[in-house]
């Protein structure tokens, strides 16, 4: 009963705990999205107001062009876009229209109804102004006509009257006021100077009427183009209302979430110091008495009472560790038995790759000696002396390596240091250590690509121990070229002066190296190669060697496009 009891009150504090988080983030989430649905309507509202301005503006658009052309076909375009705004404004639900403003709608069919009159008004005056213009030129023929003719008083030169009709054509071009005060002048000293014509009255009152025509057409404008301002200012006024009425919901919201950040850190912290205090602190105590445990103490057992909210749990924790450690002394006895087997089975894994390694390092050279001796008992009665001596040469030189090699394994387990340290040009080293491989790459079918300066480039070190370097990688290069065709081989030498380093560079074309396999390659005893191909103990001695003369081996290498070794030496200096 006692733990029933406790697992009642540990629930009843936890119902609590997480009703009163849980009540706040539904009341923050109901009032969250009533604020987002005001603003995803005030955002409908804008589009409303935009789409509203867009059409506007397509009927101003249309009436500049209808004032530049003043035909017909820009006419019905304009009444077309009219027709387009008095349709979006309709389409508006009368729900909408209240809660943007109704007042503004009003004014805004107002307008565009005056709008539509005064553009059918002014087409119509722009109608009867072509009638005067054309009535203005024709009496203006006829004028000119009669004053050819002769028939008229002295005063009325034919240069007056061809001056006049220049003064008539300035108005209709240009329709400003120095033009119509120069032409109105010219009417009246044409009345002054022939009273009694009767001839030059016809043109006098088609001026005069083609004046009137003007007026109405300017004051038709001007109508129109107030008009079309207060389209456009209502429009704006109603984009710029809702919008500010969106910027007033995100500054109340942004108030809002800052109190809500208020009340979260000042009632949270207590909230959990609430929840602390009954239940995390056993759990702590329990955590202490873990940590010692961790340490290696097994007899500590957790404090049990009855009124504690982690009765069970301690109960449970202590029938655990009994266990617990029970299995630790039978996991201690069986460790030492395996630490035993283990190290029994490492020495006989060791001495096998040894024996593996040493028959890697020695296959070179021996391989190298085995293809010369052939080459002497196939060819022995054409090769002249000279060469004979060569291959000769070549056997003993090969022997000599095989020596070194067991030096070298020797070296690498520090059973015995070499001290064989000189000044070498590091370009001829590298010549005889492809020369060594020269029978391997003719019977493999691999191309040599080598760079090689001729200037000598000095570096201070032993002849056979960077040649073991160089060969091992180049061997190793071979044999990864075995699938390639064709497998390229790439031995080049530059000389970094800003670092004093030789940058030696062995690449091939062949499989590539594993990106995991990359940074165990150096490891002793790790190999990539079939069984019987290698050991893994070939990079590891040529890393060690090429430390020991104060330099670098780097490697990069993608699957699939090939590898490519870096060796990295000082350059040889006089005071070193």
């Amino acid at each position: 009963m006692t733990g029933e009891f406790m697992q009642l009150k540990i629930w009843h504090k936890m119902i609590i705990g997480i009703s009163i988080p849980a009540l706040l983030t539904l009341i923050g989430g109901l009032w969250s999205y009533k604020y987002i649905n005001d603003v995803k309507k005030r955002h409908s509202y804008v589009q409303i107001a935009d789409d509203l301005k867009e059409d506007v503006l397509e009927v101003r658009r249309n009436e500049k062009n209808y004032l530049n052309y003043r035909d017909h076909e820009h006419f019905k375009q304009v009444l077309a876009s009219i027709t387009v705004l008095t349709r979006s404004i309709k389409m508006i639900s009368p729900a909408t229209i209240d809660e943007i403003g109704k007042d503004e709608f009003l004014l805004l069919n107002r307008t565009s109804t005056n709008y539509s009159t005064v553009m059918e008004k002014l087409h119509a005056h722009f109608h009867q102004e072509k009638q005067s213009i054309e009535k203005v030129r024709e009496e203006g023929r006829r004028l000119e006509t009669f004053a050819a003719t002769g028939e008229h008083k002295v005063g009325l030169s034919t240069n007056f009257i061809l001056n006049l009709r220049r003064l008539e054509k300035n108005y209709m071009l240009f329709r400003d006021r120095d033009s119509f005060t120069q032409l109105d002048n010219a009417l009246s000293q044409l009345k002054g100077m022939v009273e009694s014509c009767y001839d030059c009255m016809p043109y006098v009152e088609a001026i005069r009427d083609l004046f009137a025509s003007y007026e109405k057409s300017d004051s038709g404008i001007g109508e129109l183009q107030i008009s079309g301002n207060t389209l456009e200012e209502i429009t704006d006024r109603i984009a710029r209302r809702e919008r500010q009425h969106i910027e007033t919901f995100f500054t109340i919201t942004q108030r809002f979430t800052l109190i809500a950040l208020i009340l979260l850190c000042t009632l949270g912290p207590m909230l959990v110091y609430g929840t602390a205090s009954y239940i995390v602190a056993p759990i702590i105590r329990l955590t202490e008495i873990t940590k010692k445990i961790a340490e290696g103490d097994l007899s500590l057992r957790a404090p049990i009472k009855e009124h504690d909210e982690t009765f069970t749990l301690a109960v449970s924790f202590n029938t655990m560790l009994d266990h617990l450690q029970l299995s630790h002394k039978s996991l201690e006895k069986s460790m030492e038995l395996l630490r035993e087997k283990q190290e029994e089975v490492e020495k006989c894994a060791s001495v096998g790759l040894l024996v593996s390694g040493v028959a890697h390092e020695m296959n070179n050279p021996l391989n190298n000696i085995s293809l010369t001796a052939e080459t002497m008992k196939e060819e022995m009665d054409v090769l002249s002396h000279g060469e004979l001596n060569e291959c000769l040469q070549d056997i003993l030189n090969q022997s000599d390596r095989a020596k070194r090699v067991v030096e070298n394994l020797l070296n690498y387990v520090g059973a015995r240091k070499s001290s064989a340290v000189e000044r070498l040009d590091i370009n001829s080293v590298v010549n005889e250590s492809v020369n060594l491989i020269t029978n391997e790459l003719m019977v493999t079918n691999i191309h040599l690509n080598k760079n090689i300066p001729y200037t000598p480039l000095y570096v201070k070190g032993d002849h056979n121990k960077l040649e073991e370097i160089l060969v091992n990688i180049m061997v190793n290069a071979i044999h990864a070229l075995k699938d390639a065709d064709p497998g390229v081989l790439s031995v080049s030498i530059s000389h970094e002066q800003a670092d004093g380093q030789v940058l030696i560079s062995i690449g091939d074309n062949g499989h590539g190296i594993p990106e995991s396999d990359l940074k165990n390659i150096f490891e002793p005893f790790f190999t990539t190669k079939p069984t019987g191909l290698g050991t893994g103990l070939g990079l590891p001695v040529a890393r060690k060697l090429a430390r020991e003369h104060y330099g670098e081996i780097e490697v990069e290498s993608k699957e699939g496009e090939g590898t490519t070794f870096k060796i990295r030496l000082p350059v040889y200096e006089e005071n070193v």
